[in-house]
C-alpha cells in the first residue's frame, strides 16, 4: 500500500458511504432508477442522430469510391484503345524513311511490328489520287481502282474527285486497288483524318458477327504534320495518303472489360452513342423513341437499357463512347449496413454503462474491504523487504568476516613456509615446506574462487574499463607457465590475427583470469602434446546477422543488451548435431541460422578460421593461407558504437570429454567427471567463474571435445576501442600516433630471416612475432629449401638471420643445418637461432653451430632481444625471474600494525629480509601513539596497517594520523585557520601507509583510501606482492597515488 492509496482512502470511504447511504435510503431507490432510464433513452436518442449522421457520410463515402472506380475502369479501357491506334505512327515512319516501299517491306514490317497492336491485325496503306491522276496510277499498277457493291462483289470504280486506293496491305486481308473513299462512311473519316491531321475513327460498321471501325491517319510526307500548314485547304492540297487500320472495337472493349466482371459491386457497360447527325447504320436498332441512341459493345449483364446514375463519356478520333457503371446490389442499403452497426454499439455500451453505474454502486462497499486487506499485505510486504535487505548486508559482513579469518591464519602458513625456505634445510625439508607453501596457496585461491562466485552471483562484480594490450597480455600469461610446462615437456604457443587490434578498453584482469584458468585446465589433463591460444575477431560488418544476446546477471539472462557479434537464443542451436553443448555467445564452431539455414559462423566468414596444432584440416598449409587472407571487411575505426568482440580459443591435447557430460562443466562445485578430482584435484569451481565472467564482458566460453581427441575452450568478450589518438595497430600498442617506435623496433624493421618449420600452424605462430617487428619471413620446411635460398644470387647478402624450430625439424636435420650455412661462401658468420622448449641445453646447441637460442613459449621481448644480439646490437637480455635486492630497505625504518601475533612475526620476518629496520605493534591505537612518539632521527618510512583490529580498526588509526600531520605541520595549520576549509592531508609532510587486509573487495579498497591510505596488498602475504610493493615505495610511487589490486 502506498502513501498516495494510504491517503485517497479517507476520503474513498467518504464518498463511496455517501452513495451508498443514498442508495439504501427509503425512496432514492427509485428516482436513481428513473434517471438511469432517462439517461439511457438520452443515450438511445443519441446513438440515432449519430447513425444518421454516419449513413450520409457513408452513402456519400459509396458513392464517390464508385465513381472513381468507374472512372479508372475508363482510362484504362481508352489507354489499351490508343495504345492498339498507335501503330499507325509505326507505319507512318516506315512510309516517310523507306522511299520505295512495295508491297513486300509492308509486309514484313507489319509481321515484326504485330506485337505493338495485340488487337490490330489490318494495317493498310492507301494512296490519296485526284481525279487526273486516275489514269496514270492504274497504267503503273496494272489495274483498277475497285469497289464494293452491296452485294459484296467487286465493281471498277465510277469517276470522282478524288480516291484512295489501297496500295500496301497485311497478310490477312485483300483490298489491294480497294477505294476507302467509295463508302461514305468511310470516305467521311478519310475526309476528316485528312483535314484535321488527327486520329479519325469511322462509326463501327458489323462484321461477321461484331462490329469494326476504321482507323485513319493522313501522310503529309516526309517530316511533315498537320502543325506545319495553318488552313485545312493547305492540309487538303499536301495530303499524300493514309494510314487505316481495321480495329475489332467489341474485341478491344471485351478484353479490357472483361477483367472487372468478376467485381462484387459493379457491372460495367460500354455502349457507342450514335451521332444524331447521320443516318444509323440498321445493325445499331436504333428506334425513335428511345434518344440518344446507344450502340452496346460490351455488355455481359445485359443492363445497357438501365439508367445509371455513374457514368463517363469519353471522345476517340472524333467519336463518343460512354462507359457506364451500374451496382449490383442497393448502394443505399450498402452504405445502411456498414453504418447501423455503430449505433446499435453504442445504444449497447449506453445501456451496459448503466448497468455498470449500478453495479459499482453497489461494489464500493467490497472495495473498502479489499483496500483494508491490500494495506495488511503491503505492510507485510514492506517488512520482508526490510528482512532481505538485513540478509544481504549480513551477507556481505559474513563474507568479509569469513575472508579474514581464513586469510589471517593462511597469512601465518604461506608466510612462515616463505621465511623458512630462506633457511637451509636438506632435500627432503625443503620437498615438505613447498608441498605445505604449495596447500596454502591452493586453499586461498579456493578462498577467492568462492569469494568471486558469491560476489558475482549477488550482482556485486564490476568489470573496468582500462587500456592494454592484448598481445602483451597473452605474452604474460604464457609466462606464468613457463616452469609448469618445461617440467611437463608440453609445447605451449600463441598466435593472434593480425586483424586484432593491439589497443583495447576492457578489464585485462578478468580476462587474466579467465585465460590462466583455462591454460591452467588444459596443462593439468594434457600429459603429453601441446596447449595453442589463437586469437581471432569477429567481423563488425556483418554483425547484424546474429541477434543481441542478453546481459546476465545474477546467473540468468535478464536484458535485452545488444552486444556486437552476440548470438542470440532464437539463432544459435543448444546442442549440436553431435551433441556438444554449444550454449554461449560465438565460436567458430558454432551452428546459427542464417537466412532461414543452418549454418556455422566460420563457414559465414564472420571470423577468421580456427588453426590447430593437431594434425588434421586445421592444420595445414592451406589452412594457413585461409587465415592470413582473411580480412574483416567492417572497418573498427569506424564502426559505432567502438566495439570489438574477440574469440580466443585454448586448445589441447588432453584426454578429451564425454559429450553427454560437457553441461556439467560449467556448474558450480561439479566436474564432468567425479573421479577426474581424485586423480587431477580441483573443486570444479573455477569454470562456473569463467562462463559468469565471460557473461558480464558480453561474452560466453564454449566447449567441443570428444574423449581422447583434445579439447578446445572458446572465450568471446566484447571490447571496446580507446579514443582516436590512442587508437594504433603498431607494434608498440596502446600509444598516441605521434610517438614513434623505439630504436630496437627500428632497427630490426626491414630484416631478412629465414623461418624452418614442418608444421605449418606452428611456423604461422613464430612468424607471427617476427612481422610483429617488421622482419620479413622467409618460410621454408627443410635443409635443402634453407640452402637452395641462401644459393639464389638475388638473395645474397639479405638474410640476418635462421631461426629453426627443433619441434619441427627432425635432429639430424638441426645438426646439419648450422654446420653446412658456416661452409656457404658469403655466410660464415650467419647467426642461426634455435627456437626450442627450455629442455635442451644451451651448450650442445653451440657445439652445434647454433648461436642463440630462443625458448618457448615466445615473447615479444624475449625474440626482439635474441634478434638485436644476432644482428650485432648490444642490449641486456631479459630475465624470467628478478633476484630480489636484500638491502632494498638499508636505512629505512618501517611500522608494522596488526593485532595477531603470528601475522606481525611474519611480516617482520619478510621486511627484514631486505634490510629495514622493523617495529611491530599490537593494535591501532599503539600505531598511533608509536608514530607521534618517535624520535626526528628514529622516523618511520613507511607503515603497513592491518584493517580489522579491536578496539580502533586500521581506517580509524589511518584518519587520526593524518589529522596529527596537519596539526604539527605549521604551515598546513595556517592554511586551515585562513581558508577555514578543512584538510584531509599534509601537503609537507606525508607518511605512507599502506593497507594490509584479508577482505579483497572493490569496496574495502575504496575504503582504504578514502581514510587516507596510500596503497594496499592483500593477505597471505605473498614475497612477489610485497618486494614489488616495497620497490614503488622506495620509487616513491605511493603518495596519494591509488593503484589496482595487487593481490588480483
Amino acid at each position: 500500500m502506498t502513501l498516495m492509496e494510504s491517503t485517497m482512502r479517507p476520503r474513498y470511504r467518504k464518498r463511496g458511504g455517501t452513495m451508498m447511504r443514498s442508495f439504501t435510503r427509503k425512496g432514492k431507490p427509485v428516482r436513481h432508477v428513473a434517471v438511469l432510464v432517462v439517461c439511457v433513452l438520452l443515450g438511445w436518442l443519441l446513438a440515432c442522430v449519430i447513425g444518421v449522421v454516419l449513413y450520409r457520410s457513408s452513402s456519400k463515402s459509396t458513392t464517390r469510391e464508385f465513381s472513381l472506380k468507374c472512372d479508372n475502369h475508363k482510362e484504362i479501357l481508352r489507354s489499351q484503345v490508343e495504345n492498339n491506334l498507335n501503330a499507325s505512327f509505326v507505319a507512318l515512319g516506315l512510309i516517310a524513311s523507306v522511299p520505295d516501299v512495295d508491297d513486300t517491306i509492308w509486309k514484313n514490317f507489319t509481321r515484326r511490328t504485330l506485337f505493338l497492336r495485340p488487337n490490330v491485325k489490318t494495317l493498310v496503306y492507301c494512296q490519296r489520287l485526284l481525279g487526273s491522276q486516275r489514269a496514270e496510277f492504274e497504267r503503273a499498277h496494272n489495274r483498277s481502282i475497285m469497289t464494293v457493291l452491296a452485294n459484296s462483289s467487286w465493281a471498277r470504280r465510277e469517276q470522282a474527285d478524288e480516291y484512295a486506293p489501297v496500295v500496301f496491305e497485311t497478310d490477312d486481308v485483300d483490298l489491294y486497288m480497294y477505294d476507302a473513299g467509295s463508302s461514305p462512311i468511310l470516305n467521311q473519316a478519310l475526309v476528316k483524318a485528312r483535314d484535321t491531321g488527327m486520329f479519325t475513327l469511322s462509326p463501327p460498321s458489323p462484321w461477321e458477327g461484331t462490329f469494326q471501325m476504321g482507323a485513319y491517319l493522313a501522310y503529309y510526307g516526309p517530316g511533315k504534320d498537320s502543325t506545319n500548314f495553318t488552313s485545312v485547304s493547305a492540309r487538303k492540297n499536301a495530303c499524300l495518303g493514309y494510314v487505316a487500320t481495321v480495329l475489332n472495337i467489341v474485341e478491344v472493349f471485351g478484353a479490357v472489360l472483361s477483367r472487372f466482371i468478376d467485381n462484387e459491386d459493379m457491372d460495367v457497360v460500354a455502349v457507342y452513342n450514335v451521332d444524331p447527325n447521320i443516318e444509323p447504320h440498321v445493325a445499331y436498332n436504333c428506334t425513335s423513341t428511345v434518344t440518344p441512341c446507344a450502340l452496346p459493345l460490351f455488355d455481359p449483364s445485359n443492363r445497357s437499357k438501365e439508367r445509371s446514375d455513374v457514368f463517363v463519356a469519353w471522345e476517340v478520333g472524333s467519336q463518343n463512347f460512354e462507359l457506364r457503371c451500374l451496382p449490383k446490389s442497393n448502394m443505399k442499403l450498402s452504405a445502411f449496413r456498414n453504418v447501423a452497426a455503430w449505433p446499435l454499439l453504442l445504444a449497447m455500451v449506453i445501456l451496459f454503462c448503466a448497468i455498470i453505474v449500478y453495479l459499482v454502486l453497489k461494489r464500493m462497499m467490497v472495495i473498502e474491504k479489499d483496500l483494508s486487506i491490500m494495506e495488511k499485505m503491503n505492510a507485510k510486504l514492506t517488512a520482508a523487504t526490510m528482512a532481505a535487505e538485513a540478509a544481504e548486508k549480513a551477507k556481505s559482513s559474513f563474507l568479509a568476516t569469513v575472508s579474514h579469518e581464513l586469510r589471517t591464519p593462511m597469512n601465518g602458513v604461506i608466510g612462515m613456509t616463505n621465511l623458512l625456505m630462506g633457511t637451509k634445510l636438506n632435500p627432503q625439508q625443503l620437498e615438505y615446506v613447498r608441498i605445505a607453501q604449495a596447500c596454502g596457496k591452493s586453499l586461498v585461491a579456493l578462498i577467492n574462487d568462492v569469494l568471486d562466485l558469491s560476489k558475482i552471483e549477488a550482482g556485486k562484480m564490476e568489470i573496468e574499463s582500462v587500456q592494454f594490450n592484448i598481445r602483451d597480455e597473452i605474452d604474460e600469461i604464457l609466462l606464468l607457465f613457463v616452469e609448469k610446462e618445461s617440467h611437463m615437456h608440453l609445447e605451449m604457443a600463441a598466435l593472434i590475427h593480425d586483424a586484432v587490434p593491439s589497443c583495447l578498453l576492457g578489464d585485462p584482469t578478468r580476462i587474466r583470469q579467465v585465460l590462466v584458468n583455462l591454460v591452467s585446465n588444459a596443462m593439468k589433463f594434457t600429459k603429453q602434446g601441446s596447449i595453442f591460444l589463437c586469437v581471432r575477431i569477429l567481423d563488425t560488418c556483418h554483425s547484424d546477422r546474429l541477434l543481441p544476446l542478453p546481459e546476465v546477471t545474477n546467473s540468468r539472462p535478464r536484458s535485452k543488451h545488444f552486444t556486437l557479434g552476440s548470438v542470440g537464443s532464437g539463432q544459435v542451436v543448444n546442442k549440436s548435431s553431435s551433441g556438444s553443448d554449444t550454449t554461449g555467445m560465438v565460436g567458430s564452431d558454432r551452428d546459427t541460422t542464417y537466412r532461414g539455414k543452418s549454418a556455422k559462423i566460420s563457414e559465414m566468414h564472420l571470423v577468421a578460421p580456427r588453426l590447430s596444432m593437431v594434425p588434421g584440416a586445421l592444420s595445414t598449409r592451406e589452412a594457413v593461407a585461409a587465415w592470413r587472407r582473411w580480412e574483416p571487411k567492417g572497418s573498427t575505426e569506424t564502426a559505432e558504437p567502438r566495439l570489438v568482440t574477440l574469440v580466443i580459443s585454448v586448445e589441447d591435447t588432453g584426454i578429451g570429454i564425454p559429450l553427454h557430460l560437457h553441461n556439467r562443466l560449467f556448474q558450480p562445485f561439479l566436474q564432468a567427471d567425479s573421479s577426474t578430482s581424485r586423480e587431477y584435484g580441483g573443486t570444479g569451481v573455477g569454470l562456473s567463474i569463467c562462463k559468469k565472467l565471460a557473461w558480464l564482458m558480453k561474452g560466453d566460453i564454449t566447449v567441443n571435445s570428444n574423449p581422447g581427441e583434445g579439447s578446445v575452450f572458446e572465450l568471446t568478450v566484447t571490447l571496446g576501442l580507446p579514443p582516436e589518438p590512442f587508437y594504433t595497430n603498431w607494434e608498440a600498442g596502446c600509444v598516441k600516433p605521434d610517438q614513434k617506435p623505439t630504436a630496437d623496433h627500428e632497427k630490426l624493421r626491414g630484416a631478412r630471416v629465414i623461418l624452418v618449420d614442418t608444421h605449418p600452424v606452428r611456423q604461422e605462430a613464430s612468424a607471427s612475432y617476427l612481422r610483429r617487428l617488421g622482419v620479413v619471413v622467409e618460410e621454408t620446411e627443410d635443409l635443402r629449401g634453407v640452402m637452395d635460398f641462401l644459393r639464389r644470387k638475388e638473395n645474397a647478402i639479405l638474410v640476418q638471420a635462421i631461426i629453426i624450430d627443433f619441434q619441427g625439424v627432425d635432429k639430424d636435420t638441426t645438426r646439419e643445418i648450422g654446420q653446412l650455412v658456416r661452409k656457404e661462401p658469403g655466410y660464415e658468420a650467419l647467426p642461426v637461432i634455435a627456437l626450442t622448449c627450455p629442455q635442451i641445453h644451451e651448450e650442445e646447441l653451440k657445439k652445434a653451430g647454433y648461436s642463440s637460442t630462443i625458448f618457448k613459449p615466445l615473447r615479444h621481448a624475449t625474440v626482439t632481444t635474441i634478434l638485436l644480439e644476432a644482428l650485432g646490437v648490444r642490449t641486456v637480455t631479459p630475465t624470467t625471474k628478478v633476484a630480489p635486492n636484500p638491502k632494498l630497505l638499508v636505512g629505512k625504518r618501517l611500522l608494522v600494525v596488526d593485532d595477531n601475533m603470528v601475522n606481525r612475526r611474519v611480516a617482520t620476518s619478510m621486511l627484514a629480509r631486505y634490510g629495514a629496520t622493523v617495529a611491530a605493534v599490537n593494535g591501532g591505537m599503539e600505531a598511533i601513539n608509536a608514530i607521534r612518539d618517535q624520535k626526528v632521527d628514529e622516523a618511520f618510512d613507511l607503515v603497513l596497517m592491518d584493517i580489522q583490529m579491536p578496539e580502533m580498526d586500521g581506517y580509524e588509526a589511518t584518519r587520526r594520523i593524518r589529522t596529527w600531520e596537519i596539526e604539527v605541520c605549521e604551515q598546513c595549520s595556517e592554511d586551515r585557520i585562513a581558508s577555514e576549509l578543512e584538510l584531509l592531508k599534509c601537503s609537507h609532510y606525508h607518511l605512507p601507509i599502506v593497507a594490509v587486509t584479508a577482505d579483497v573487495t572493490k569496496e574495502t579498497h575504496e575504503l582504504c583510501f578514502d581514510a587516507g591510505m596510500d596503497d594496499y596488498i592483500s593477505k597471505p602475504l605473498d614475497q612477489k606482492q610485497l618486494y614489488s610493493l616495497l620497490e614503488h615505495f622506495v620509487q616513491g610511487e605511493l603518495q596519494g597515488q591509488p593503484k589496482r589490486a595487487r593481490a588480483q
